[in-house]
């Protein structure tokens, strides 16, 4: 025996070390089936962290790349329309049939019944009203040579698909996020951008792309609604108030 082996006995003795507990049945325990209640939840955590991991990794792997990341700050949903910002407009030829591009001409009667929810509008009557594709009703207010204003309001709703305008910004129109009498909104102003209409799957409708100006883009109960014209964002949110 060593002299360090002997040291360590004589310590042990003098300070009367307990015997090492038995751990096997504390472990052992923890070890058993969980009841039902326990296990419901012990997934669910499990499930969040899997998901949150998840997320994170998509997350880290999209900002690794600088393309990504530039993009993931560039794109914009709201009120069933995508805002992709853009550092120039691409070729695109314009719809100058405005009445193409909003659809089928119906009376607002029509518009009233057809609709798939409760329309808001102005206390004038507009002086023409489309349903577009998905459901999606407009008021003209003016001609289709010079509109005054546009006023569409579109489900929200599936089976309708999420998006169904996109639109192409370029750096010179201004993005503004606001607040639209509680609700979430979007202004844009400046530069004329692209507005594209989008089908049920998700499709550019050929021959639709069309200019437009200054425009209120905002959500509210599933519905969104979209104010179109030469407007600042004091006349647009005055107007949006006024939907009744």
């Amino acid at each position: 025996m060593s002299e360090l082996e002997r040291a360590l006995g004589v310590l042990a003795r003098e300070l009367d070390v307990p015997e090492a507990p038995d751990l096997a049945p504390v472990v052992l325990a923890q070890l058993e089936p969980r009841t039902p209640r326990h296990l419901e939840r012990g997934r669910w955590i499990v499930a969040v962290a899997v998901v949150a991991v998840v997320v994170l990794a998509a997350l880290a792997a999209t900002l690794a790349i600088p393309d990504a990341r530039a993009a993931l700050f560039r794109l914009l949903s709201i009120g069933g329309e995508r805002i992709e910002l853009v550092d120039e407009l691409p070729e695109i030829s314009v719809q100058d049939d405005l009445e193409l591009a909003l659809g089928e001409r119906v009376t607002l009667e029509e518009a009233r019944q057809r609709s798939m929810f409760a329309l808001r509008e102005l206390e004038v009557h507009p002086d023409r009203v489309y349903i577009g594709g998905q459901g999606t009703v407009w008021f003209l207010y003016g001609t289709l040579e010079r509109a005054r204003l546009l006023v569409a309001q579109s489900s929200l709703v599936p089976p309708v698909q999420e998006i169904l305008l996109k639109k192409l910004v370029a750096p010179k129109t201004q993005v503004e996020r606001v607040n639209v009498h509680g609700s979430p909104g979007i202004f844009l102003s400046g530069e004329t951008h692209f507005v594209l209409l989008l089908d049920r799957n998700g499709d550019i409708v050929e021959e639709s792309a069309r200019l437009a100006r200054d425009v209120l883009i905002w959500e509210r109960g599933g519905v969104g609604y979209r104010l179109e014209g030469d407007l600042n964002l004091d006349e647009a949110l005055q107007l949006a108030g006024s939907l009744r």
